[in-house]
């Protein structure tokens, strides 16, 4: 289109109503000249292929060819001509839509223009009030001694061996077992047996008939377990089943932990003693502790945005977030066997939408921020990060380099780099109390 058309010479004009604060109704006319090409167009192209008996392929005339296809054609020119109008609009009127426009009001007469309306919904238009002085509390960074016991703890626990014993099973003991399933008659059918199974007496997973039968059992000895499987179990052959086991006890084993010693330590890490070990761990946990009061820092700066701010939210746009939501829930069904029902994914909605609703404001306001502070991440910026990330990892920097740019990874390293800095520039502006380290920074915040 020349600079000097005007409105009643341009092909495509289109003008916009608000009739919602995400929602915009565009008013397109295509002029009848546009429409009469786009047609005229198609007709050629039919005429080429078209083929009809008692005419050579290409010479059926053209009142036959219009008698014949005209309807279709012309329904095929108006199609064309909406993605066109919606394209021009988008650009024209700097719309931002969320989801596909829905056609309304097509008017096509003999004469004129070809009008419709597309209706759309809109990233909501986000004026920010100020942002300094966002109130926020910073835990203070502490690991107890007793924090450092616990880990230590748990990887004596972890390299723990079990120890045969002659005696009578206790809570906390290893019992090795054959389990003969019976059948619907009672039945024990031994060709079915699952040998050398092992049960954590008392421990949390295992079925509670385990727990109560198999106690003060000894090697030698047989025990009958009589197990109720829930409804909801993941195996849907055994969903509300009773079904019996026949136990044969073959060992018992106490549980035997390493001693603390330097040997031992060398075994958990690059240390060389108990000593480098504790100190080892402590730094681990500061830094896991730091991160854990940086994501409260976020958490308080983001929420006390959304206090500041109205957002409205173009309903598509959450469903689109229930929608992921739902698909990664079908994901870990199928992963452990169990089957997708309609009133889960109902409750998911139910309960996911205000979760939603607060994520997705969170997530524009901190948009516009970015645009507002002009907050960025070129790509030397981005390349540094993933430097970054491979040495935190002990990754080879030109391997992981190729796995970013093979897939999505870039964009989201982008994505995440772009969210820090934006959460950054907020806290430089932020009125920062720092408390003690045992105080409940988030009650009032999620």
């Amino acid at each position: 289109m020349s600079e000097n058309q005007t409105g009643a010479d341009r092909p495509i004009t289109t003008t916009v109503e608000s009739p919602e604060p995400c929602r915009r109704v565009i008013r397109a006319e295509v002029a009848r000249a546009m429409y009469d090409r786009e047609y005229a167009d198609r007709l050629k192209k039919a005429a080429r292929t078209h083929h009809r008996p008692g005419f050579r392929k290409g010479h059926t005339p053209k009142a036959v060819l219009e008698r014949e296809l005209g309807d279709a054609l012309r329904a095929e020119a108006v199609e064309a001509l909406v993605p066109k109008a919606w394209i021009s609009a988008v650009l024209e009127h700097k719309l931002a839509p969320v989801n596909d426009p829905a056609l309304e009001n097509l008017e096509f007469k003999d004469e004129g223009p070809l009008k419709f309306d597309l209706v759309v919904e809109v990233r909501p238009e986000i004026t920010l009030k100020a942002l300094d002085g966002l109130p926020v509390s910073r835990r203070q960074v502490t690991v107890a001694e007793e924090d450092v016991e616990r880990v230590i703890e748990r990887l004596r626990e972890a390299r723990a061996t079990w120890e045969k014993v002659e005696r009578e099973a206790v809570d906390g003991d290893q019992v090795t077992l054959d389990l003969i399933p019976g059948d619907d008659q009672g039945q024990f059918d031994e060709n079915r047996t699952i040998a050398d199974q092992r049960f954590v007496l008392g421990a949390e997973h295992n079925l509670p008939a385990f727990n109560e039968r198999l106690a003060g059992c000894a090697a030698g000895s047989e025990r009958i377990v009589e197990v109720e499987y829930p409804a909801d179990h993941p195996n849907p052959a055994l969903q509300g089943r009773p079904v019996k086991f026949r136990c044969l006890i073959r060992e018992v084993g106490q549980k035997k932990l390493p001693d603390l010693d330097d040997a031992f330590a060398a075994t958990c890490g690059p240390v060389q003693d108990v000593t480098g070990l504790r100190e080892d761990i402590r730094r681990d946990l500061e830094k896991e502790a730091a991160r854990r009061v940086a994501q409260e820092l976020d958490i308080q700066l983001q929420a006390e945005l959304l206090k500041r701010h109205e957002v409205p939210l173009p309903s598509s746009m959450v469903e689109k977030y229930l929608e992921s939501g739902l698909a990664e829930l079908h994901q870990r069904n199928a992963r452990s066997g169990r089957p997708n029902t309609a009133q889960e994914d109902a409750e998911y909605r139910e309960q996911g939408r205000s979760h939603a609703e607060r994520a997705l404001r969170g997530m524009l306001l901190l948009e516009a921020v970015r645009r507002q502070e002009g907050i960025k991440a070129d790509k030397e910026a981005v390349d540094e990060r993933i430097a970054e990330i491979a040495a935190e990892n002990g990754f080879e920097i030109d391997r992981y380099r190729e796995f970013v740019d093979s897939g999505d990874e870039r964009e989201r390293i982008e994505y995440d780099l772009l969210e820090r800095r934006t959460f950054d520039f907020l806290l430089s502006r932020a009125v920062v109390q720092d408390v003690p380290a045992d105080m409940d920074v988030l009650s009032d915040k999620e």
